[in-house]
This record gives C-alpha cells, structure tokens and sequence, in this order.
C-alpha cells in the first residue's frame, strides 16, 4: 500500500461516518430542542409586558402591552412619585384535553413601576385600554415661573 491510497483512504471514510453518525446527530438535536421547550413550561418568572415610558414638557404618558387582557385584570395605582400597573393574565390551557407541541404565550401575575417626573398631577391620571396595549397618561402641573431676585448691597 503507498502513501497516495492512505490519503485517498482518510476522505472516503470521513464522508462515510457523516452518513453514518447524521441520522444520531438529528436525534440529538430533537431531544434538545424538545428539552428547551419543556422548560418554558416550568418558568416561574411569570410574565413581563413591554413598556414605553416617554414624558414630554406638558405630560407623561405610559403605555404597556396587555394582549389578552381586560380592565378587570388589570390595576394601576400612584404611591407618592411611584406609578405602579400590576395584573394577571390566566392560562388558557386545557393540559387535560389537548397534547401542546409548543408553549410560549406566558401566564401569570407582574407588576411594572416607574419613578415619575416632578410636577405630575397624580389625581388627573387618566388610562384608556384599545387592542391589547393600555395607555396612562397625566398631564404636568404649570411650571413654576422664574424670577430672579434682587440683590441689596449693604455698606
């Protein structure tokens, strides 16, 4: 046997075992990805909507994804400069009735807060919910007028 049929020997079997592991491989894969989506069955966090928070020189004005949810699942409450908007979105699942392949849409309890600006006018808040996003907005107290203060000069 020379050195040129060793060489010609090393890339047939190279291909040959990537025929033959390919079929072990995909399994893997499989039983990975079926792992990783049992998981998302076990997440305690819960859920965690997406919020805007913008503040412009008259109002504040927060909006938050709420898919799913009503006025009555939801709360929302001022504690001295805190916005605090709190809820619960059930689970929908029927585990009894129905084998899931995938579950990703979260369920439970969250509660989302933000320190608000100087000069909101916490009793005018205002909150409307339209097509699964809830919008609270309040309006700036007037701004305070500057003066500028004299200065006496005593001798």
């Amino acid at each position: 046997m020379s050195l040129h049929d060793n060489k010609s020997f090393l890339p047939t079997l190279s291909q040959q075992a990537g025929q033959v592991f390919a079929p072990l491989q995909r399994e893997i894969d499989r039983v990975f990805a079926d792992f990783n989506r049992g998981l998302a069955q076990f997440d305690m966090s819960g859920i965690s909507p997406s919020m805007d928070f913008r503040e412009t020189k008259d109002a504040v004005e927060i909006k938050i994804d709420v898919p799913g949810m009503s006025e009555k699942d939801l709360a929302i409450t001022v504690d001295d400069d805190v916005l605090t908007i709190s809820g619960e979105k059930k689970s929908e699942r029927d585990d009894q009735r129905h084998n899931y392949h995938v579950v990703e849409r979260g369920f439970g309890a969250f509660s989302r807060s933000v320190k608000l600006p100087r000069g909101v006018e916490a009793e005018k808040f205002s909150a409307v919910l339209k097509d699964g996003v809830l919008t609270v907005s309040a309006p700036k107290a007037a701004a305070s007028s500057e003066r500028t203060i004299k200065i006496e000069a005593k001798s």
